[in-house]
């Protein structure tokens, strides 16, 4: 075997390689380039941003691309979200919701957190049992939909302060409405009182009133 034949096969060796690099190469930047549009979304409880108690879900976009056609529901017993007094009706699937762009969120009102631990049907302290929260969604052109599903769990939020506990704005609240109720009903003593004058003389001993106008004051 000459020269020749021996650079003719390294040749055709290299141009083998190179063509085997080009499609490892070409393989790898087209994985890079769908991992670099991948959205992911995952759901999660958040306190209330006001620190009034209320307890929000919040749905993030924590992949590397947008989140198209998203689509949310709740799956657990009936019950279970009946006996609570929550403010989101979890009964129906909801969406689709166009985008959520890479690296931002959705947050939607729950419940106010106390609520969470107090039964309707019971005086109890009863924390909400653990449901799921579905997930559905597509990448920005449509295709790879996704489907994912989390367990979403109050009791970890037992010990924050004004979320088992009524937040100070709701018990001043309160305090207003029971304060509002005793000037109400003082009133109308002090209504019953100005109808009453004094009609006393020099020899009474004893006050006299007699009963006056009964016009509102």
């Amino acid at each position: 075997m000459g020269l020749d034949d021996i650079a003719t096969i390294l040749s055709g060796f290299s141009t083998v390689v190179i063509a085997i690099l080009t499609v490892f190469l070409w393989r790898e930047n087209r994985l890079l380039r769908k991992a670099g549009s991948e959205p992911n979304l995952v759901a999660y409880f958040e306190p209330h941003p006001d620190g009034t108690g209320g307890l929000n879900i919040s749905i993030a976009n924590v992949g590397t691309g947008p989140a198209r056609n998203v689509y949310f529901q709740f799956l657990g017993e009936s019950d279970h979200f009946s006996r609570y007094n929550l403010i989101l009706d979890c009964t129906t699937k909801r969406g689709p919701i166009t985008l959520i762009p890479q690296g931002e969120k959705i947050s939607i009102l729950f419940a106010i957190g106390f609520q969470l631990f107090n039964p309707k049907d019971s005086d109890a302290k009863e924390p909400m049992p653990p449901f799921n929260v579905r997930l559905e969604w597509t990448s920005l052109n449509g295709a790879d939909a996704k489907c994912e599903d989390y367990l979403l769990d109050v009791k970890p939020y037992a010990d924050l302060p004004g979320l088992v506990n009524k937040p100070y704005l709701l018990k001043i609240v309160d305090s207003i409405d029971g304060l509002g109720k005793k000037v109400g009903n003082l009133n109308l003593d002090v209504r019953n009182l100005s109808n009453l004058i004094e009609a006393n003389s020099l020899e009474n001993r004893a006050v006299k009133k007699v009963k006056g106008n009964n016009e509102s004051i």
